[in-house]
């Protein structure tokens, strides 16, 4: 043999360490280059072990030395090819760190928190030079200028730091960490960094920050607009708050992420709900069956093109099933998707507007829904219905406005001294039920009644114009009903004695015409 084996094996082993290196620096398996640098190895390997065997062969002496001759050249082409990828990496490399050296604040800590490379404009901020920084620990390094104050708002001391940084975990993320330091002076600066652990096969062996540094001027910057940021999303709060206070509209906020839904009072109120928040999936529950495949429907077509939508649908009030109209749009703030709009009654049978307050009393619907959750609720009440038949003949007499003012007179004066909670209701032009569940309020009601029943005849002026009121009443108490339905009718008969022109007075009991 004109070659000796030995030397392609060490170039070949040459050759896998630095494609091993090459490996560890891009933190990457080079699977390839990793492969033909073993098979030469190995072929290498096979040419040493058998030596003696091969030369006993002139051929195979002969075929070997032409093997490892193609060997020597294969390993010198790819060792030029690695070199000047390695050189054109290191030289790409060393462009990066010298920009980063002369411009960020940066630093290679080891896992005892010790300094193992720094930046150039760290030292010079520092005022040290690298050989004062490199191995000591980066915070007592700091603490040499600098007064360590918090770290991400929270008041830490240079110990503090040594505990939390003390115990890394191999799950370590990158993180964010904003490090307030004061000088001397008591000028406060700030260094943000974005820390990132270095694992080695899982195993942690360091940190590297890199990041800036604020003065105080734009730390006060920051904070300025942050505070006026504050002060205008207060201001906006502030409206919102005051708008769903004021608005007679039902406004609803439908949270598609949380899977909940936020009604306003009106909305409560309109649909005889018991409370403002509930889930999707009970409010889903109140909507007819033979109307929620449509809903749903309507609500998967709405998106970031199409935000708007309108559907209409029939709503379980607890009493029956209410035509409703709900109109919204749909916006989200990237991770919480909402519809807000507007919820309508389109059955809620309006009486004609008078611009008075019998405008705000509700309707027969919320009634019923208010006296069935009464009885669940166990509660003794008494249920009045009023008649006010003498309207009629004031809007033929003075005209419909003044037959509109002096019911609203009239309801205002009975509902001032008699109703609790908003408990009166308008279910006809004339007909109102209102319901009593303080026994103070029934007793009051009874001695008003037994004095003359004045409270069924009143007079009014209105400038020179004096009209009479007369009204009828039926009242009945809950403990003589089976349940809310019951209850309105033996009111409704107790007041069909008091309208009879035979029955001496304006008003009934149902128990004593019944005694």
């Amino acid at each position: 043999m004109f070659q000796h084996p030995l030397i392609p094996l060490v170039f070949s082993i040459i050759l896998l360490l630095l494609v091993l290196k090459q490996s560890l620096t891009k933190r990457t398996l080079l699977k390839w280059r990793l492969s033909f640098s073993a098979l030469i190895v190995f072929i290498c390997a096979l040419f040493v072990v058998f030596r003696h065997e091969i030369e006993k062969s002139e051929f195979w002496t002969n075929f070997s030395d032409w093997t490892l001759l193609s060997i020597d050249i294969l390993i010198g082409l790819f060792l030029i090819v690695l070199s000047e990828l390695s050189i054109a990496q290191e030289q790409f490399n060393q462009d990066l760190f010298y920009t980063l050296d002369q411009t960020r604040y940066y630093v290679l800590l080891d896992k005892k928190e010790r300094i193992k490379e720094i930046s150039t404009v760290f030292l010079n901020d520092l005022g040290l030079s690298k050989t004062e920084a490199l191995k000591k620990n980066f915070f007592e390094t700091i603490e040499k200028k600098y007064r360590i104050f918090s770290l991400n708002g929270t008041e830490v001391s240079k110990d503090d730091l040594k505990i939390y940084f003390a115990n890394p975990s191999k799950d370590a993320q990158k993180e964010q960490m904003n490090l307030e330091v004061h000088d001397d002076k008591g000028d406060v600066f700030a260094y943000y960094f974005m820390e990132t652990p270095i694992l080695v096969f899982g195993r942690f062996q360091g940190r590297l920050f890199i990041g800036d540094k604020k003065d105080s001027d734009n730390l006060v910057g920051m904070e300025k607009n942050l505070a006026d940021s504050m002060k205008e999303l207060e201001l906006i709060k502030s409206r919102f708050i005051t708008v769903l206070e004021k608005t007679n509209e039902g406004i609803y906020f439908s949270n598609q992420t949380e899977k909940n839904i936020w009604l306003n009072d009106v909305i409560v109120q309109m649909l005889s709900l018991n409370e403002n928040s509930m889930s999707l999936e009970d409010f889903k529950k109140r909507i007819h069956p033979d109307d929620l495949a449509l809903y749903e429907e309507k609500l998967s077509q709405v998106n970031h093109i199409n935000p708007n939508y309108s559907v209409s649908y029939r709503f379980d009030t607890g009493s029956r099933y209410a035509y409703v109209k709900e109109e919204g749009s749909r916006i989200t703030n990237g991770r919480v998707v909402e519809f807000c709009g507007i919820l309508r009654l389109l059955d809620h049978y309006h009486f004609e507007k008078t611009g008075t307050e019998l405008d705000l009393i509700q309707g027969e619907p919320e009634m019923l829904a208010m006296t069935k959750r009464l009885f669940e609720q166990n509660k003794v009440f008494q249920l009045v219905v009023l008649h006010v038949g003498s309207i009629p003949k004031l809007n033929e007499d003075f005209g419909r406005g003044i037959g509109n003012m002096a019911l609203s007179e009239y309801i205002k004066a009975i509902s001032h001294r008699f109703v609790d909670e908003n408990m009166i209701y308008r279910v006809s032009g004339l007909d109102f039920v209102i319901l009593l569940t303080d026994y103070r309020k029934m007793d009051l009601l009874k001695n008003s009644l037994s004095g003359s029943e004045k409270l069924l005849h009143v007079t009014a002026e209105y400038g020179s114009i004096k009209v009479s009121v007369e009204a009828y009443m039926g009242i009945s108490y809950s403990t003589e009903a089976r349940n809310e339905k019951e209850v309105l009718a033996h009111s409704k008969e107790a007041l069909k004695f008091a309208l009879n022109e035979k029955f001496n007075g304006n008003h009934a009991y149902y128990k004593e015409i019944h005694q």
